[in-house]
């Protein structure tokens, strides 16, 4: 972001899906960011342990938009209830900023209403990971990425299972909740998209039903590509690879696919770059 620790560069903590269970996480995720030399904000949201904040919640979302002092806008939250806010932010104003909004999970609703709406470049990426990996290296692959502009947090490897380059801007996340959006103005144009999906939760009936369900949006017969995260739950009970079904339901030998284990909802996630241009290729031979 061509900044330095010593700026004291404003953040700011939001949550606009489930509120956090456990205070002295926020305060914890908050503890690092300061030792990094960032002045942290607190959502006043945080904690609201009600379904009918949504207007509260995109009203803050939209003052810390508005305001030069916060650099970046880190949703902390994650659940089901993210979807609330998006027909109450104001895409226009958001449209001529250009700070990074971070998030994950639920998140993928807002991620891509904001590229869909306000043409924006957003993080898929949960800053409270920053805290789960106990190792510390994410903290350092943060600080490097964030305050450098290096691409520790971005370095992912991909193993194609179709095709041998993927290339194209990317949209998606969360399967489920990248599903939220289908029929609504807040989906974004498939056409020539390179759809990233990842899962913690769902079985194989369940992802079963939503890759064919995906399958089935306007303009998914043009996508540029798929690129597949980690699929938690699935992995854990399933040995399928979950690219065989999605393959089996796609019955497109044309379409390139993809995947890493390094995005996902792991304490050790690496962050993908949404609504901006990737391109991908392995060595053939």
């Amino acid at each position: 972001m061509g900044i330095k620790p010593e700026d004291k560069i404003k953040v700011a903590l939001v949550g606009n899906s489930d509120p956090r269970t456990s205070l002295q996480e926020v305060y914890d995720i908050k503890e690092i960011l300061e030792k990094l030399g960032l002045d942290v904000i607190l959502s006043p949201t945080l904690q609201e342990n009600t379904l009918f904040n949504a207007d509260k919640k995109a009203e803050i979302m939209n003052q810390y938009f508005a305001d030069d002092s916060i650099g970046a806008i880190f949703d902390i939250s994650g659940g089901d209830i993210a979807n609330g806010v998006l027909d109450k932010l104001d895409y226009s104003l958001i449209r001529k900023q250009k700070k990074k909004f971070y998030g994950y999970s639920d998140l993928t609703t807002v991620l891509n209403s904001l590229i869909s709406q306000s043409e924006q470049k957003v993080e898929l990426f949960q800053v409270a990971t920053l805290l789960w990996d106990v190792s510390g290296k994410q903290i350092d692959k943060f600080k490097f990425s964030f305050f450098d502009g290096s691409m520790d947090l971005y370095q992912t490897s991909w193993e194609f299972f179709q095709g041998s380059e993927i290339k194209g801007k990317v949209i998606g996340g969360n399967i489920r909740c990248f599903l939220k959006l289908a029929g609504t103005k807040y989906m974004p144009d498939l056409a020539n998209k390179v759809l990233f999906l990842e899962s913690h939760g769902g079985g194989k009936e369940s992802l079963y039903s939503m890759f064919y369900q995906l399958k089935g949006v306007e303009g998914f017969d043009k996508i540029a590509g798929i690129l597949l995260g980690t699929f938690t739950s699935y992995q854990k009970s399933y040995e399928q690879p979950i690219e065989e079904i999605l393959q089996k339901i796609l019955q497109d030998d044309d379409l390139p696919i993809a995947k890493t284990e390094e995005i996902g909802h792991s304490a050790n996630s690496n962050a993908l770059k949404l609504g901006d241009y990737i391109r991908i290729s392995c060595n053939i031979g």
